[in-house]
């Protein structure tokens, strides 16, 4: 009995393995290990943040508030990481765990890796937030591990624009503010920061955009230290990516004169830090890079112009808020901010008395970044607040006497004085309130219409109507980049296709004469004009040099002095053979250039001092083949003389009036006699510069704009207009005279496309909308 019953267990145990056999089983999922997973990202965050000199805890706030802490999606079952799913933010543009949103949409091979390389799309995450750490307004002594130096970058990071203005938003926090926030709550329980602490006062901001990029800015209090690791070799040289993606204080100091104004937030970080005993070779590198950032000032101040007074009274801050090191040099910074404040607020208060619309809108700018951010000079506050007032008063009696007109003009144009006061700085309730309300009246009003006779009838038959021709809309292109490298790279890329010319020509960057006299060069060579560091060749530059093919030649304009011999070296290195044109002066480079050329029966010549009458002249002087010669105010030098007798020259242009060049050359008897002179002049750069385009008469099907304010993102402007024959127009950030606004309006229905190159601190979205309704009406 008992063997039988022991049979039938056995029958049942065989039965149940034969069915395991033959029915899967289900797997089973291991179990998501959350923590470990946290634990591994916080450390490639750690790692990256260090390497780039940014405080772990901010990079991993910002990182929260991006995608959560995910390169991937998540599977809503499991936790697990979907790793065939990648990340792509609500906009369907936003890429992996840092939303990576800048790049090349054409660009396959990045595109994958930020979606499938977790380090990568850290690392270039970390890169570009060092970029906005650069690009907006420096606050403090630039500390990179005080929390609340950081405030502006955090803003850029998300978007550089009126929605992170906590001013301007209601119902939320703007995005720096939630990661400030965050970094208390979330990462480190003793980083409180509370309300008003460390976010920049209300107050100092405006009351719609961001800041002016010219504001200077203190630490607010109380300060919170992050915990960046503090290695002293890292923050000095060896921080951070190659070329511009370095984030040491030495590549930035070796960059240009003014590279100091990033180099010092290295040197001061390590400096600043306890852990940092000698400070000798530190407090060295801060007082050279104190010298060279103020005589970059000093130059700028002596330059007469509202934008380079408050460029440079933020230089001579950045120096005042550092370590005092040396007395005379904490003086010479007080007497030169002063001084720049002084000569900014004089330059405001005679555009306020001009009275005119475009002069206003200059005003309250002037006026505005005297009073954002803090003052050494509370006279100097209280002066700008009386001058802004006036302003406002003026604004807004001129807009409502054209709001009384009723018409779609009037209203337009009163709709934007009204918008002028409603985003300065915000002075009296009063008169901010009669803004807005003006605005919402004119802004899209109903015109009143015109009275219109009525018509006799008569036996006329009615003709067939005749369509009415659409306006031509011209498609705007904006070739820009985060420093003139990089858009001098942009227009390369817009105008040259891969393998297209063995030949580039490559100038320093920060001086406008070599670059603009080669721009003829560049169009008989077919070739781009690059733009370079006097001390180092960017990785950028050299693969844009690759791309281009050009194995054959690199023209290398300057000498040793201009273009040191480690950008030549480069070259080298990268198996690029080049040749140097150059001279001892500017002037000198320039004949050479003109050699190179060949002769030609007419030039033009240009002030070696002043850039922007070159700069509007190289455009046509590219197209046509003329050589460009430079020439001091009171002296024609040899070098130039010498190409007027030896090329026979009948026709010489004399680009600029006598203030730039004098009048005496192309006088009965002066030096330019025998050579043709002719001289395209206005009583402004601006006035000179339509003088230029209208002598030449180019094909408008196209046009260019680049910023008469500064030459950096117009250097290469020339050969890439050159290569349709385009016309260039120098314009301000903000506002067009009545003169350009009726020769943009001459081109209705003729131009179809406009390229605009820099970014828009340096030409501003309005006068790019300006332009296209000029273009369209």
């Amino acid at each position: 009995m008992r063997t039988h019953y022991y049979n039938k267990i056995i029958t049942v145990l065989i039965i149940g393995l034969i069915l395991m056999q033959l029915i899967p089983a289900r797997p089973v999922m291991a179990a998501f290990d959350q923590k470990a997973y946290y634990t591994e990202i916080s450390k490639k965050l750690e790692d990256m943040a260090n390497k780039y000199n940014i405080p772990p805890v901010l990079l991993k706030a910002i990182v929260w508030m991006e995608s959560g802490w995910k390169q991937y999606e998540l599977d809503a079952t499991t936790g697990l990481p979907l790793t065939d799913k990648p990340l792509i933010g609500r906009d369907g543009i936003g890429i992996g765990i840092m939303q990576i949103s800048s790049y090349n949409s054409t660009d396959t091979a990045t595109i994958e890796r930020l979606k499938n390389d977790i380090d990568y799309n850290i690392e270039v995450g970390c890169q570009m937030l060092n970029q906005k750490w650069r690009a907006y307004p420096k606050i403090g002594n630039g500390d990179r591990n005080v929390l609340e130096n950081w405030y502006f970058a955090v803003w850029g990071y998300n978007s550089w624009d009126s929605r992170n203005n906590p001013n301007f938003i209601t119902g939320k926090s703007a995005y720096q503010d939630s990661v400030f926030s965050l970094m208390g709550q979330k990462y480190n329980s003793a980083i409180t920061f509370a309300p008003g602490a460390t976010k920049l006062s209300k107050s100092l901001l405006p009351p719609v955009n961001p800041p002016s990029l010219a504001s200077c800015w203190s630490t607010p209090t109380s300060v919170h230290l992050g915990d960046l690791v503090i290695n002293e070799s890292s923050l000095i040289s060896s921080g951070g990516g190659p070329s511009a993606d370095a984030a040491n204080g030495d590549y930035w100091y070796n960059y240009a004169r003014w590279g100091s104004y990033y180099a010092l937030g290295f040197y001061i970080t390590a400096y600043s830090s306890p852990l940092v005993t000698d400070k000798t070779i530190l407090s060295q590198k801060i007082l050279s890079s104190y010298g060279k950032l103020l005589a970059e000032a000093d130059t700028l101040a002596c330059e007469s112009k509202d934008s380079s007074y408050a460029t440079a009274a933020k230089y001579y801050w950045t120096v005042l808020q550092g370590p005092s090191l040396d007395a005379s040099i904490s003086g010479r910074a007080n007497t030169g901010y002063l001084s720049a404040s002084g000569k900014l607020l004089a330059e405001a208060d005679k555009l306020a008395l001009d009275g005119t619309g475009p002069s206003l809108k200059s005003a309250v700018q002037d006026y505005s970044t005297i009073l954002q951010g803090e003052s050494l000079n509370g006279d100097l506050g209280e002066k700008a607040k009386k001058g802004l007032l006036g302003v406002y008063n003026k604004l807004l009696d001129e807009a409502d006497k054209l709001a009384l007109l009723g018409t779609d003009s009037s209203n337009a144009n009163a709709a934007k004085d009204y918008l002028i006061v409603q985003q300065g700085p915000m002075l009296d309730a009063t008169l901010t309130e009669r803004a807005k309300i003006g605005y919402q009246k004119t802004n899209g009003a109903v015109s009143n219409p015109d009275p219109v006779p009525t018509p006799i009838p008569t036996p006329t038959p009615t003709p067939t109507p005749t369509p009415t021709p659409q306006p031509v809309v011209p498609s705007i292109i904006r070739l820009s980049g985060i420093r003139a490298e990089d858009t001098a790279i942009n227009i390369s890329q817009a105008g040259w296709a891969d393998n297209s010319s063995p030949v580039v020509l490559l100038a320093r960057v920060d001086r406008f004469q070599d670059a603009l006299a080669a721009a003829p060069l560049a169009k008989k060579l077919k070739a781009p004009l690059l733009l370079t560091s006097p001390y180092q060749l960017d990785t950028a530059v050299l693969q844009e040099m690759k791309r281009l093919g050009s194995g054959s030649k690199v023209y290398v304009i300057g000498g040793e002095g201009a273009i040191k011999k480690t950008v030549t070296n480069a070259l080298t290195a990268a198996n690029l053979p080049f040749e140097r044109i150059s001279g001892d002066t500017a002037a000198d480079t320039a004949a050479e250039i003109a050699r190179k050329m060949g002769p030609s029966t007419q030039v033009i010549l240009a002030s070696s001092t002043s850039f922007p009458d070159a700069l509007s002249a190289s455009a046509p002087a590219a197209t046509l083949g003329i050589p460009i010669l430079l020439t001091e105010k009171n002296t024609l030098p040899d070098s130039t003389q010498r190409i007027l007798k030896d090329f026979s020259v009948t026709k010489t242009i004399v680009v600029g009036g006598k203030f730039a060049i004098s009048t005496a050359f192309d006088s009965k008897g002066g030096a330019l006699e025998s050579y043709g002179p002719l001289r395209l002049a206005g009583n402004t750069k601006y006035d000179t510069m339509l003088q230029i385009v209208k002598h030449f008469d180019q094909d408008p099907t196209s046009i260019v704009i680049v910023t008469g304010e500064n030459f950096p993102d117009g250097l290469s402007g020339g050969a890439f207009a050159a290569l349709t024959g385009s016309p260039m127009l120098l314009i301000p950030k903000d506002g067009l005279n009545d003169d350009t606004k009726t020769y943009l309006g001459s081109l209705c229905g003729k131009t179809t496309k406009m390229y605009v190159l820099g970014g828009t601190g340096v030409i501003g979205t309005a006068n790019e909308t300006l332009i296209s309704e000029l273009l369209t009406k």
